[in-house]
């Protein structure tokens, strides 16, 4: 019997992912030798795919917003199952909106990422970036140490704490990180039986909205015009049961509070397309403030 060994990190959520993608697979490969692998010490999508580099495994099973914009040499994505919500949650004492916070609110996020759209659009918040699994600062909400965690709702979804979601942030309010809530199954070039086996879990709609979303913020990763400046960068896409694409994408630099936020529409199957015109058009409004 063939043997796929597919795996993550050792985190909480990071086995969660890992257990949901091993359950599908296993159902539709019944005749497959399907096992899951821990990457210890890992810390990060890099190391991960370090390992899969190194024929450790054969499926990385990453969350999207993850992913380095740029993979390893002879690494590809080989699918995206269908995605969860992609919009931020807030997890508080009854508060829905992030406008009802009181000023001074102390409120904990995931990174530095969401720290800087945060204080931008809030800079009357007082903004803490998370070091431990988010399961471990619940507490601080019900101790009132803490006003408001603002996390992923996919994240809260396939950990089981989807109970304490108060309210949805939308993302002309809160941009989520491209790929936010799309699990990413990655394989080697040289592995077809991997690819063949990751890429029945393949979620077309899902796909082309992550690409248009990493398209978006690799055109700006890489453009001069940015200059020096530290910009956070969120993307979010939607696609119409017709295959429209609406992509809507959003760049904020923290030291001046400015965000530009921009959106483009046409076709899915151009989604790569979408995502460089979109990086041009907020690249056109940065320079016109400089």
């Amino acid at each position: 019997m063939s043997r796929i060994v597919l795996g993550n990190s050792g985190s909480t959520l990071a086995l969660q992912q890992t257990r949901t993608v091993l359950a599908e697979l296993t159902e539709e490969w019944p005749d497959l030798n399907i096992i899951q692998h821990t990457i210890r010490g890992a810390t990060s999508a890099e190391d991960v795919l370090t390992a899969l580099t190194a024929s450790k495994l054969n499926i990385a099973v990453l969350a999207a917003d993850t992913l380095p914009l740029t993979l390893p040499e002879d690494v590809t994505v080989a699918a995206i199952s269908k995605r969860l919500e992609p919009r931020n949650a807030i997890i508080s004492k009854g508060i829905k909106q992030l406008n009802d916070l009181a000023d001074q609110s102390h409120v904990g996020v995931r990174d530095e990422r969401d720290k800087a759209f945060l204080l931008t659009r809030y800079p009357n918040l007082i903004v803490h970036v998370l070091t431990e699994d988010f399961e471990a600062h619940f507490n601080r909400i019900s101790s009132d140490e803490l006003a408001a965690l603002v996390l992923p709702a996919a994240a809260l979804i396939r950990s089981g704490h989807r109970q304490h979601i108060e309210g949805l942030l939308e993302a002309d309010i809160f941009i989520p990180c491209m790929g936010q809530g799309a699990l990413a199954l990655v394989v080697r070039g040289d592995d077809d039986l991997a690819f063949e086996t990751a890429y029945t879990l393949q979620h077309r709609p899902s796909f082309d909205r992550v690409q248009a979303e990493r398209s978006f913020a690799a055109a700006l990763s890489t453009h001069s015009a940015l200059g020096e400046h530290t910009y956070a960068v969120g993307a979010l896409a939607t696609v119409s049961s017709e295959g429209d694409m609406t992509l809507f994408g959003a760049v904020t630099d923290p030291s001046e509070h400015v965000t530009i936020q921009a959106e483009i529409s046409g076709e899915a199957r151009e989604s790569v397309t979408l995502g460089k015109e979109l990086a041009q058009d907020v690249l056109g409004q940065l320079a016109s403030l400089s």
